[in-house]
């Protein structure tokens, strides 16, 4: 059954030599048109306006609006990042320096307590003793 329908589908689909005046039947079908007459046709019926000084000037100038706008604002967002910086370095700077006065302050208390430790006997020991 299968091989019956492949059969019929590879004779039906086979290639077929065109006659040999396929070519001229074919053109001689077609109708004649000039295409160059349709198109010089088409440009006579337009009006021919020349473009004015300001569409002229319209693409270069969106131009160089758009580069200027663009400079503008890569400028503004550069500011603000190094004022945002500026501030976070501040900020860091005062909190290194609060860092550092905790830290004097708990080695000074530290220190007390070690020269406090390795410091000799009060006299007041010694003179209760010799009385």
């Amino acid at each position: 059954m299968n091989d019956d329908i492949e059969n019929r589908l590879r004779s039906a689909l086979r290639r077929i030599d065109p006659p040999q005046d396929f070519a001229e039947k074919l053109l001689a079908a077609l109708p004649r048109h000039d295409l160059a007459a349709r198109v010089t046709a088409l440009r006579a019926a337009r009006p021919a306006v020349a473009p004015g000084r300001w569409q002229r000037l319209a693409a270069p100038a969106a131009l160089a609006a758009s580069l200027i706008i663009a400079v503008f604002v890569g400028q503004q967002i550069g500011a603000q990042r190094y004022a945002r910086e500026q501030r976070a370095g501040i900020e860091a700077s005062r909190e290194l320096m609060q860092a550092l006065r905790v830290t004097s302050k708990k080695l000074d208390v530290a220190y007390q307590a070690v020269r406090d430790h390795d410091a000799p006997p009060a006299n007041e020991d010694a003179e209760e003793t010799r009385t």
